[in-house]
């Protein structure tokens, strides 16, 4: 391209730059002059002077700087907002929408996941010493109720009985010992009586035979004396040729023998033989030895039947029979700490043994399940011999079954005993009841303070597995029939909760106490009354007192 023409195009370039800057700037300057409302205001800037070709114009073109029309414009709009915020402020009214308050229900779901488990464990212990004879469970089963979950060896078992029974029998015949129908019968002859007394009235009873024993030897020694002084009289009466005789020889002699005394024969008046012997006693010698033999015959039946004495001998024989009872009583009393003792040992033996016969009756029937559960823990093998109390298996109840769960502090007043909850484990539905809130706080792994909640799983079933997470919505609080408002209706500032109403045209707070909340609504117990009108529009520009118009569309 030749230089000429390079020259020129150039030349057209800059005219045209300059003509667009031109009307640009006329453009802005109008616009000041509109918005500021002077004619005379207009803002130029030094230029610098262009030379265009020749062609093209034949006057001088002038260009303003881009620096000072940016400021211009600038200096001209904040002047034009303030002119505007005055005139808003001497006529301006705020537009706002409002909802009318109404009464309807509120309620409070919380929604808190926990554990599943079981409200009942049991672990079974062995009840007997026996061997083990088959166990078919293992950590993870769920059994039935009723279902044998072990047995043992009944023959163990009978042995087992036998020996209690054993024991048993030898108790009883130990205190049976202290107790013998002999000794029974004496303790009732001195029932009543102390050890003492039975000692005190042994010593009466043997000074009382004493005193009858010195009456009897006393009149028995009377009598015989008289007896002998008869037979001294007798001898008397014999002397001098006096001879005893009961019989008579064949020839009617009298037969003289002195060992009878039947007959005292006198014959000193009586004829003599040719030996000079007296064979024939007088009459009154035969009445006279008949006399005296009569007196000895009833002196020694006296001696033998007499009345007092008899009677003597009978209270002897009853205090000797006394003594006996007494002192066989006094063997057979048993003391009181030994019968105590004894008696005592008895007893507790035959509690212990009947109890070990009762439960080694019931296990011959094998040991089973209380409840429908799972098998948690198996701490014994088949074939082991265990020991009465070995521990045996734990199983968990599921017919008795909760969720555990961790409850916040600042959800926790609004949780009370007795809410429903509707539970969820492995997508199935469950009815479930908050049944305890722990009095005790403890903190979680991230060190927040928690408060352990139980609840009761109303409806379980064998679907359920304990240890797995559950899904919890808790119908915590809840109020019917009262004021509710969107919870973005409601402020808070230093002051407290409160909310902007238009009244008679203007912005007025009115402080509310909240109840029941949600994430979305809140109770309002004191502060509104049903028909006010709440602004429902952004307040963050409003202030109590301004004026504003209400646009509900």
């Amino acid at each position: 391209m030749s230089e000429n023409k390079k020259d020129k195009n150039l030349e057209e370039n800059k005219e045209v730059v300059t003509n667009e800057a031109v009307k640009e700037d006329a453009a802005e300057t109008a616009v000041i002059k509109e918005t500021t409302g002077s004619t005379a205001a207009e803002v130029y800037d030094d230029y610098e002077e262009a030379t265009p070709p020749e062609e093209v114009t034949g006057k001088k073109k002038f260009k303003l700087k881009k620096r000072y029309i940016v400021g211009g414009v600038a200096a001209v709009l904040i002047l034009g907002a303030i002119g505007r915020q005055f005139l808003v402020g001497k006529n301006h009214v705020t537009m706002v929408e409002t909802s009318p308050v109404a009464l309807g229900n509120i309620e409070n779901v919380l929604s808190i996941s926990g554990t599943v488990q079981s409200a009942e464990t049991k672990t079974y212990f062995s009840e007997v010493a026996a061997p083990v004879e088959t166990l078919d469970i293992k950590v993870g089963d769920k059994v039935s109720s009723g279902d044998v979950l072990y047995t043992y060896d009944t023959e163990a078992l009978d042995l087992a009985e036998k020996t209690a029974q054993l024991a048993i029998t030898q108790a009883k015949g130990s205190y049976s010992a202290l107790y013998s129908a002999v000794g029974a019968a004496d303790r009732k002859y001195a029932e009543g009586m102390t050890a003492q007394q039975i000692n005190d009235r042994l010593d009466a009873i043997t000074a009382e035979i004493d005193a009858l024993n010195t009456k009897i030897t006393e009149k028995t020694n009377r009598i015989n004396q008289t007896l002998k002084d008869l037979n001294n009289v007798a001898l008397d009466i014999n002397q001098n040729g006096i001879a005893d005789s009961s019989e008579f020889s064949a020839m009617g002699e009298p037969v003289f023998d002195s060992s009878s005394n039947s007959y005292i024969y006198r014959n000193e008046s009586g004829n003599k033989d040719e030996n000079g012997n007296y064979t024939e006693p007088t009459e009154q010698d035969k009445q006279a030895s008949l006399a005296i033999q009569q007196t000895i015959n009833d002196v020694t039946y006296a001696l033998k039947s007499d009345a007092e004495i008899q009677s003597w001998n009978d209270q002897i024989t009853a205090l000797k029979e006394e003594q006996s009872h007494l002192s066989s009583a006094k063997a057979a009393q048993v003391n009181g700490g030994s019968a105590a003792q004894a008696k005592a040992s008895y007893e507790s033996t035959q509690l212990t043994q009947q109890d070990t016969i009762d439960k080694l009756e019931a296990a011959k029937e094998g040991v089973k399940a209380d409840f429908n559960g799972v098998v948690t823990e198996v701490a014994v093998v088949e074939g082991a011999t265990v020991t009465a109390g070995a521990k045996m298996i734990t199983m968990a109840n599921l017919e008795d079954v909760q969720v555990a769960l961790s409850v916040s502090k600042s959800d926790l007043p609004k949780i009370a005993v007795g809410q429903k909850v509707d539970i969820t484990i492995n997508g199935k539905a469950y009815d479930g009841e908050v049944t305890k809130i722990s009095g005790n706080a403890t903190k979680n792994s991230n060190g927040v303070a928690v408060v352990e909640t139980i609840i009761k799983v109303t409806n379980p079933d064998n679907d359920i597995i304990l240890g797995v997470e559950a899904t919890n919505k808790i119908h915590a609080e809840k109020a019917d029939n009262t004021i509710v408002l969107p919870y973005e209706y409601i402020q808070t500032d230093a002051e407290g909760d409160y909310v902007y109403v238009v009244e008679n045209g203007v912005v007025t707070r009115k402080n509310v106490t909240v109840g029941i909340s949600t994430s979305t609504e809140a109770q309002v117990i004191e502060g509104l009354s049903e028909g006010d009108e709440v602004i429902s529009s952004d307040v963050s520009m409003l202030t109590e007192g301004m004026a504003v118009a209400v646009n509900n569309m």
